[in-house]
C-alpha cells in the first residue's frame, strides 16, 4: 500500500466522495514505494491539486478530481469548463488547465536544480524523471459521455471515469491508466536524496533551514534565491507525524538531534493559521536562549503573534501581572533565583486550581524539551489548552534531564496528559555525525542503557536509544591545557582559523558549565579579532540572531539548539560539587549532541570526567578503524 504521509484516516475525512473513490483505488492499486498527499500546498505559489503522486520508478504525477455529473456540462474551451449548477449557469476553470499549470510550475523549479536533470548530451537539462497530470471524472461513466464531444475537452489519455475506480479494476491495469498520464516516458528510479530533493521543491514547509513565510493560497514572487547544495528536509517519518498531529493530546519521544524542535515549529505554523488572537497558540520552553531561537525562526517564517513563544516562568510572570497575583516574598526582592521562581510557578499554579487565572486560554500548547518541566507545571499546561480542541504537544527525551532528574516513577496521566495511542518516538539522530555521536553515546553508555529490560507502555518514560543516520565527520578533539589562559588561547586559535577558513561565526559555540568560564575565551577571541556574543557579559540580555558572532553560552542555556562546530570548554569543573557524576555526564551529552559537523572538548587539567572523555574517544577512534586514536592536545607550553 502507498504510504500517505498525512494519515489515510485524515485524508478521508477532508474528502469529496468522488476524491474518496480516488482515493481508495490509490490505497488499493499502489505499491507501498509510492507517496501519496492530498490538497495540500505544493510549489513555490502553493497551489492546491486534489492529489500527488511521487513514485521512485514511474516520477511525479498530479491529480485534479471532479464529481461533476453529465447533466452539469454544458461546454468548454481548453481553458474554462460551462456548468449549470443550482445558482445558474457558472464558467470555472478547466481541470486539466488548473492542474497542467501547477505541474509546470514544478518542473521549471526543478530544472534549475542541478541535481535533477540530466547532464550534458541529447536531454541536458531536462528533468531525470517523467512526470504528468490528469483528471478524474469521479462521477461519470464511459456511457453517460458516449457520442459526446467529451472527449475533446477531456482526453481518454489524461481523464479517469468512475469504470476506473471500481473496486473490480485490476490494479497493474490502474498503473496502467495512471501512467499513460505523463507527457514523457523513460526509465529512471530516483535514489532516496534525489527523492527528497523532489520533497523540498514540492513543500517548502518540510524544509530545514532559513526558510520564506509560508503564505498558504496567495499569489507569491515566484523569484528564488540560488539554490543551496545540500537540501534539508524532513524525513518521511518526521513528516508523516507532523502532517498527523491532530487535536488531542500528542506525545513525541526524541533521541537528541532527532527533529523534535523542527516538527514544533511545523506544527505551529499550521496552528497559526486557525488561531485567532484572542486565543493564541502557545509555545512553551524551560530556557530563555531556546525560546528566543523559536520565536525567531517563527517570525522569520512569517508567523505572527497569534502563536506566542514564552518560557514558563515568564509565562507565569505574564499571568502574575494579568491577573494581580502575589508571590510570596517577591514583592520586595526578598526572594531570589530558584526560590522567586519556584514560588512564582507555585503561586500561579493555585491561581489556575482556584479559577482565579482561567483556564482553556489557548488554542493550543507546544511544550518543547518537556523533559525539564517540574510535574506541576505540566499540570498547568493541561488546562489552560482549550476544552474544544485539547491540542497539548508534548515533546520529550529524559536522556537530556538536566534539571529534573530522571522520573523513574513518572507518567504522563499522572499530570493530566492522556495520550495513550497517540505517542511517537524518533529514534534516528540527523544532527551530529557519527562521530559525534559515538562520542556522546559512548561517555553516556550508563545514562542510556539505564532502564535497559524495565517496560514502559505509553505513559511512561522510556529512553530513546539514538540511532545515528550515517553522516560522516572529523573525529571530535580533546584538548588539556595548562591553565586558564592556555586553555582560552588555544580555543580562540582554533576558533580563528575556522572564521579565516571561510566559516561563518553564526555556525560556531562556545559551551560552558558557568558563565564565567566563557570571559577568558571572549577575550582572546577580541584579541584575535572574532566578535563574540556571550552570556558571561553583564549587559547581555539576548542573543541577536541575526548579528555575525561567535555565541557563548552555558551548557544548560545550549539546550535545543544546534551549531555546525562546538567547543565545549572547563570540563575540568565538572561535576560541580552540589552534583553527581551522571549530572555531569547527562549534562556532557547535551553539549556534545549540539554541534552538527565538529566538536572540541577543552579541559585544564585531568580529573575523572576529562579521564572518561579520552577512553571514550579512544574508542571512537578504533572504531573508525583507518584512524589512530586520538591523543588529548596541549599547548606549546604542556
Amino acid at each position: 500500500m502507498a504510504l500517505f504521509p498525512q494519515g489515510l484516516s485524515a485524508i478521508d475525512a477532508r474528502c469529496t466522495p468522488g476524491e474518496r473513490r480516488v482515493l481508495q483505488q490509490l490505497r488499493r492499486c499502489l505499491e507501498d514505494d509510492h507517496l501519496v498527499w492530498h490538497d495540500i500546498a505544493i510549489g513555490p505559489r502553493a497551489r492546491q491539486p486534489d492529489f500527488a503522486v511521487l513514485s521512485p520508478r514511474w516520477g511525479l504525477l498530479l491529480l485534479e478530481v471532479k464529481d461533476w455529473k453529465r447533466t452539469s456540462l454544458v461546454g468548454g474551451t481548453p481553458d474554462a469548463v460551462e456548468l449549470d449548477t443550482a445558482q445558474g449557469r457558472k464558467t470555472v476553470a478547466h481541470p486539466l488547465r488548473q492542474v497542467r499549470d501547477v505541474a509546470m510550475e514544478l518542473v521549471s523549479a526543478m530544472q534549475a536544480d542541478p541535481a535533477l536533470v540530466h547532464g550534458p548530451g541529447a536531454f541536458q537539462g531536462k528533468l531525470l524523471f517523467p512526470y504528468g497530470w490528469g483528471v478524474a471524472m469521479a462521477g461519470l461513466r464511459g456511457k453517460d459521455v458516449k457520442g459526446s464531444d467529451f472527449a475533446t475537452l477531456f482526453p481518454e489519455s489524461r481523464t479517469l471515469l468512475r469504470e476506473d475506480l471500481d473496486e473490480g479494476v485490476e490494479p497493474a491495469a490502474f498503473q496502467r491508466r495512471l501512467w499513460g498520464m505523463f507527457i514523457v516516458s523513460y526509465p529512471h528510479t530516483l535514489t532516496l536524496p534525489q527523492r527528497d530533493r523532489i520533497r523540498w521543491h514540492l513543500f517548502p514547509e518540510v524544509r530545514l533551514g532559513t526558510q520564506t513565510a509560508l503564505d498558504f493560497g496567495a499569489e507569491r514572487d515566484t523569484a528564488a534565491p540560488p539554490l543551496p547544495d545540500l537540501m534539508q528536509v524532513m524525513d518521511l517519518q518526521q513528516e508523516q507525524i507532523a502532517r498527523t498531529l491532530g487535536e488531542g493530546h500528542r506525545v513525541i519521544h526524541g533521541a537528541a538531534g532527532s527533529g523534535k524542535t523542527m516538527i514544533l515549529i511545523f506544527r505551529a505554523q499550521h496552528l497559526a493559521q486557525a488561531a485567532r488572537p484572542e486565543q493564541p497558540a502557545l509555545v512553551l520552553c524551560f530556557n530563555r536562549v531556546l525560546a528566543d531561537r523559536i520565536e525567531h525562526q517563527l517570525r522569520c517564517r512569517g508567523v505572527d503573534e497569534r502563536v506566542q513563544v514564552r518560557t514558563f516562568h515568564a509565562w507565569c510572570q505574564d499571568m502574575v501581572r494579568s491577573y494581580s497575583l502575589d508571590v510570596p516574598g517577591g514583592e520586595r526582592g526578598a526572594l531570589r533565583g530558584d526560590a522567586y521562581f519556584k514560588a512564582l510557578a507555585d503561586t500561579v499554579e493555585r491561581a489556575v486550581e482556584r479559577g482565579r487565572v482561567p483556564g482553556g486560554q489557548y488554542t493550543a500548547i507546544l511544550i518543547d524539551e518537556a523533559h525539564d518541566f517540574d510535574d506541576a507545571w505540566l499540570r498547568i499546561a493541561t488546562r489552560m489548552v482549550s476544552p474544544t480542541t485539547q491540542s497539548l504537544l508534548v515533546l520529550y527525551d529524559d536522556a537530556q534531564s538536566i534539571y529534573q532528574g530522571r522520573r523513574r516513577k513518572f507518567n504522563f496521566a499522572s499530570v493530566g496528559i492522556e495520550a495513550r495511542g497517540r505517542t511517537s518516538v524518533l529514534r534516528l539522530n540527523y544532527r551530529n555525525t557519527r562521530e559525534v555521536m559515538a562520542l556522546a553515546v559512548n561517555c553516556a553508555h550508563s545514562l542510556l542503557h539505564a532502564d535497559d529490560g524495565l517496560p514502559a507502555g505509553d505513559d511512561e518514560m522510556p529512553l530513546v536509544q539514538p540511532a545515528t543516520a550515517g553522516r560522516r565527520g572529523p573525529l571530535p578533539v580533546l584538548i588539556v591545557a595548562r591553565g586558564e589562559a592556555d586553555e582560552a588561547r588555544l580555543v580562540a586559535e582554533r576558533i580563528a582559523t575556522l572564521v579565516a577558513d571561510g566559516v561563518v561565526p553564526n555556525d560556531i559555540a562556545v559551551l560552558a558549565r558557568g558563565k564565567r568560564l566563557l570571559a577568558p575565551v571572549a577575550r582572546a577571541l577580541a584579541a584575535q579579532g572574532v566578535a563574540m556574543q556571550s552570556m558571561h557579559d553583564e549587559a547581555f540580555r539576548r542573543f541577536d540572531w541575526a548579528a555575525q558572532a561567535v555565541r557563548g553560552l552555558t551548557l544548560h542555556s545550549a539546550k535545543g539548539l544546534e551549531f555546525a562546530h562546538v567547543f565545549v570548554i572547563g570540563l575540568h569543573v565538572l561535576p560541580f560539587a552540589n552534583e553527581s557524576m551522571a549530572d555531569a555526564v547527562r549534562l556532557l551529552y547535551v553539549g556534545m549532541t549540539r554541534a552538527t559537523q565538529a566538536l572540541v572538548l577543552s579541559a585544564q587539567r585531568e580529573v575523572e570526567l576529562v579521564r572518561r572523555v579520552r577512553q571514550s574517544l579512544a574508542e571512537v577512534a578504533l572504531d573508525a578503524g583507518d584512524r589512530p586514536a586520538p591523543q588529548p592536545r596541549r599547548g606549546p607550553s604542556s
